[in-house]
């Protein structure tokens, strides 16, 4: 039972760590933060909560595997919908866990990128998709959660969702905003 009570909660904190870095990357992207020191804190919290949420995510899978009563087995969680757990949603589950861990890797080597328009314009893609795997996460977590029925559980889903269209929002609002912005030196302000 402690194994599974780690395995659940730790999937939701991921979720949480990998939603606020979902919002915080939409947020600093979108230049909602004109000012320079905010936008430098704003990727850092995005960086530092997209690092914890891979963390948990693994301890997450970690604990999934260890729980004989879950059905998942290696087999399942690497290759997706092969599980003999609800397929379909662990499948989906793993293909955000390969798409978050891309994106990272990605965002790692983003220094390196800017050297050329094409290299950032695929960067700017693979990064793109982690908007994808958090969707995904999302219906994972529905999908194939036990304790999703549980009202405080939905509770914190629908947090993260309007967490997410929040950000997006602002940022879609912020960038249609003709004039919001004006370059003096360079530097947008």
């Amino acid at each position: 039972m402690t194994i599974w009570m780690i395995a659940r909660g730790a999937g939701l904190s991921a979720l949480i760590l990998l939603t606020a870095a979902t919002c915080l990357g939409a947020l600093v992207s979108g230049r909602t933060a004109t000012r320079p020191d905010t936008r430098v804190l704003l990727q850092y919290a995005h960086r530092v909560t997209a690092s914890l949420g891979l963390a948990v995510l693994g301890l997450h899978l970690t604990m999934i595997l260890a729980d004989s009563f879950a059905h998942v087995g290696w087999m399942g969680a690497l290759i997706p919908f092969t599980s003999g757990y609800r397929g379909l949603w662990v499948g989906l589950g793993s293909i955000a866990a390969y798409t978050f861990l891309l994106v990272a890797v990605i965002g790692f080597a983003r220094g390196r990128l800017t050297g050329s328009a094409r290299a950032t314009a695929a960067w700017r893609a693979v990064h793109g998709a982690g908007y994808g795997a958090w969707a995904l996460a999302m219906l994972h977590g529905l999908r194939s959660g036990t304790d999703s029925g549980v009202a405080w559980v939905r509770w914190i889903y629908l947090a993260c969702l309007v967490a997410v269209i929040g950000s997006v929002a602002a940022r879609a609002v912020v960038a249609a905003s003709p004039g919001r912005f004006r370059a003096v030196d360079g530097v947008a302000r």
